[in-house]
């Protein structure tokens, strides 16, 4: 402005500044005089534009964003209350779905008889005094611990209580954004939760007064709560979506099906005949229902080669009946199924990167524009651009440092972060500068002292030089403890300690070969044996106090290679010293060697192709984690309505079961059951990965005679798992977690070297740090990686429509510098 005037120009009236108070708002406006009380009481309700502008960039790192936002005073208060206990509900909604794992199963009954706070084992208490449900003998579960009714209705009273108030707190938001015509969270979802949450306490209060109810809905309702989670809602529609995009190549499998089980039934089922081997030849093929389902079985390829063995050893012309039928539905209809629905799930996830991607520029821009000077600054060239100055972007911090959603920079670490962004060092921030905010808060800069007291204590003495030399191993650069960052070389790797350690453990493995040997051939242990043993565990011992004397305790627990060492060196020290002391028993001795077995396998991370290979799958793990945790929810949701439904009622001796010469009796497939979560999540999850486990299935239909109401439900539980977890979700998860492994591994090895922009900002920080004894560690966020991989992925797609977007012509990409940066 002082430039502007000296130069004769007109310059604008200077803005006040921004009103931290209401009174001061007040008083300043009633002494200008130029606004109405009732203006002015109407500007006092309105947020500031730092609170809009936390709002708007809070919103692009979840990639949403608004046209316009509510600026009622009151929007920030329930804005900050959401996400204060958005946190909470989602570990109550987490807290809910474990509840199920260990609650009482609903089929033992056990009421007014045991009472609400008696702790029995489970088998006692599912164990029936009135001659129902499974003999003392064939009641198989799976061992996990039980609540009482008392303790897990109180829990699940409190979770509830929890998720409500998440629930209200989103209502109240609700209704300021539908005040400006938007909503920010869908009607839809809004509906869900009311719902949910409704069934949820009536359920509970419900089981609190009866609690011999025969039936739950809280399975489902904490399945419909835990939907309300974003990234879990994100997935169950994609697959929602995606059976949608198998309906017709689904159709073409079922009538392949049900052709061929017509054709199957006209040939096979008036051949009363045995076979050599004294099998019916009709096996499967007595009538048309019989026929469809062996030849679904057959489909799924979990009843071959056995299926076909009756009537292929009674003709072996029928090998031209077989192998079409496995031609098509099989090895043609069920791969293109899998193609479907892997492509269907890309064609969604890129639909999901590219409307994230927009918003989350439109976001950063309307946060920059709400915290822009009002005097543009000029640029060496004579551009004039718009900036932000450090003190909004600290005030925008500090209102993010509100929510506990965010991944904030710490204040005493603000004007770093600051001054790695501000590239032409002009103490403001451009708007392609402020972009970069976006990635430094998902990202954890941790600031931690490098060297321990016992170091630095004895720095300059024979043991400190001692302790240098066996510690380094002599690269250049600077020392940034123990996790440099992969573009450094470690100053730890290859010294003679590290190299020290590497040998015995060595020979560590060494010994376990040759106590195996013993261990396998019964050959009796030398005294001497327990003394090797203890030996190396205080060898690793010994490791621990040598690198806590090098490094601080701060720096050593970063490392996941430390942590490991030393819980397991804890606990193997412990072994060994009650191994002395106390007596113990074969069977503990027996698992504390599998602990040492654990321990060895920190030898293979020494192996730079193994670590590499680790680093890639554990990378993969968490990038498909939300895949992964959708097979895990097919799971448990299905377990549950098994439990309902097939609860106390698989063994032997059942009136239903016993002398229907059941596969599952014959082959002691009843360990696989329903008597509980844990029991019912094991048999489900093997059905899972062999895509069908026929004895469990025809066990449970055999409880129900044909054709009635639960049989009918019976088959409609045992397909829609089909079709919703091998069919759908294991196969997104297979094909998806093969294409992430190799993407990362190409990242991996092309940026191996490379470092992030904001290393390259902060390099010359760390060293400066370095030199004074501390380690400035810079961690990415798991989203972070996960949308950089993704984009990767797909970038190929955006490619290819950013082509298209230039052939339209040149007239949008002259539209305007600001549309561009966005963009970008």
């Amino acid at each position: 402005r002082r430039g502007e005037a000296a130069a004769g120009r007109e310059v604008p009236p200077s803005l006040p500044a921004p009103c931290r108070r209401s009174h001061q708002c007040a008083s300043r406006m009633g002494r200008s005089g130029r606004k109405s009380p009732s203006k002015a009481s109407e500007e006092l309700l309105e947020l500031d534009k730092v609170q809009l502008a936390a709002i708007s960039l809070h919103e692009a790192l979840n990639a949403r964003h608004f046209e316009k936002l509510p600026k009622h005073s009151h929007v920030w208060d329930s804005y900050r209350a959401y996400h204060a206990i958005l946190g909470w509900s989602q570990l109550s909604v987490l807290g809910l779905l474990l509840l199920t794992i260990f609650e009482m199963p609903i089929w033992c009954k056990p009421g007014a008889e045991l009472g609400y706070w008696t702790w029995r084992p489970v088998r006692e208490v599912c164990v029936s005094e009135k001659g129902m449900g499974p003999p003392p003998d064939e009641l198989l579960m799976s061992g996990l611990p039980t609540l009482p009714i008392g303790v897990s209705l109180i829990i699940e009273y409190a979770l509830l209580c929890v998720i409500l108030a998440r629930i209200m707190i989103s209502a109240k938001l609700h209704v300021f954004f539908r005040s400006i015509g938007a909503t920010y969270r869908s009607n839809g979802v809004m509906i869900l939760d009311y719902v949910m949450i409704l069934f949820g306490f009536c359920d509970v209060f419900y089981f609190s007064f009866f609690p011999d109810a025969s039936f739950r809905i809280a399975p489902f309702v904490r399945f419909g709560l835990a939907i309300s989670i974003p990234w879990i809602r994100h997935v169950v529609v994609s697959f929602a979506r995606v059976s949608r995009a198998i309906f017709t190549i689904g159709l073409f499998l079922m009538g392949t099906i049900v052709i061929f089980a017509w054709l199957a039934a006209m040939i096979f089922d008036d051949l009363d005949t045995e076979d050599q081997y004294g099998m019916p030849v009709n096996q499967g093929f007595e009538n048309f229902g019989n026929s469809v389902y062996t030849m679904f079985a057959a489909m799924t390829t979990a009843t071959l080669p056995d299926a076909m063995v009756p009537t292929y050893a009674q003709n072996k012309m029928t090998v031209f009946f077989w192998m079409p039928f496995f031609v098509l539905a099989s090895c043609i209809f069920m791969q293109v199924i899998l193609a479907t629905v892997y492509a269907r799930y890309g064609d969604l996830v890129t639909e999901s990167l590219k409307t994230g991607h927009a918003n989350r520029s439109k976001g950063i821009k309307a946060a920059f524009d709400y915290l822009k000077a009002d005097a543009k600054l000029e640029k060496e060239d004579g551009e004039m651009v718009e900036v932000v100055h450090f003190t909004a972007l600290k005030d925008l911090v500090d209102m993010l440092r509100g929510l506990k959603t965010a991944n904030v920079v710490e204040e005493e670490f603000m004007r770093v972060c600051f001054d790695a962004l501000d590239g032409d060092k002009s103490e403001t921030l451009t708007f392609s500068e402020f972009q970069n905010m976006c990635v430094v808060l998902q990202t954890t800069f941790v600031v931690v002292e490098r060297d321990s007291p016992v170091k630095k204590r004895i720095a300059g003495t024979t043991f400190g030089n001692f302790l240098d030399r066996i510690m380094t191993n002599g690269e250049e650069g600077p020392d940034l403890g123990c996790v440099p960052p992969i573009w450094l070389e470690s100053k730890f790797a290859g010294s003679p300690f590290d190299r020290l350690v590497n040998a015995v453990l060595g020979l560590n493995v060494i010994w376990l070969i040759v106590e195996s040997i013993y261990d396998l051939n019964d050959i009796p242990e030398a005294s001497w044996f327990s003394a090797v043993d203890i030996f190396f565990s205080v060898a690793y011992v010994v490791e621990v106090v040598f690198k806590l004397c090098w490094w601080s305790w701060g720096e050593y627990w970063l490392s996941n290679d430390n942590r490991f060492d030393f819980i397991t060196t804890l606990i193997l020290a412990a072994a060994s010293i009650a191994s002395l002391t106390t007596s113990m028993s074969t069977e503990v001795v027996r698992y504390l060697n599998l602990l040492r077995l654990v321990r060895l396998l920190k030898a293979l991370n020494n192996i730079a192709e193994y670590r590499k290979t680790w680093e890639i799958i554990s990378r993969m793990v968490s990038t498909c984690g939300d895949v992964l945790a959708m097979n895990l929810l097919m799971i448990y949701l299905w377990s549950a309505a098994g439990l309902q439904l097939f609860g106390g009622q698989l063994y032997e001796s059942s009136p239903v079961l016993k002398d229907r010469g059941l596969d599952y009796f014959d082959s002691h497939f009843q360990v696989y059951n329903f008597n509980d979560m844990g029991a019912g999540m094991v048999a489900m999850f093997f059905v899972v990965l062999t895509d069908w486990v026929d004895p469990i299935a025809l066990a449970c239909m055999a409880l129900y005679d044909h054709f009635t109401l639960g049989w009918f439900v019976t088959v409609f539980f045992w397909l829609s798992f089909y079709v919703g977890a091998p069919l759908i979700a294991w196969n997104v998860w297979t094909a998806f977690s093969i294409d992430v492994f190799v993407m990362i591994k190409e990242m991996q090895d092309a940026d191996e070297e490379q470092k992030t922009d904001i290393e390259k900002n902060l390099e010359p920080y760390q060293a400066e740090m370095a030199e004074k004894g501390w380690c400035v560690h810079i961690f990415e966020s798991g989203q972070l990686g996960k949308e950089k991989v993704y984009a990767k992925m797909f970038e190929e797609d955006d490619d290819d429509d950013e082509e298209g977007d230039d052939d339209e012509g040149g007239d949008k990409e002259s539209a305007g510098g600001d549309k561009k940066d966005a963009d970008e």
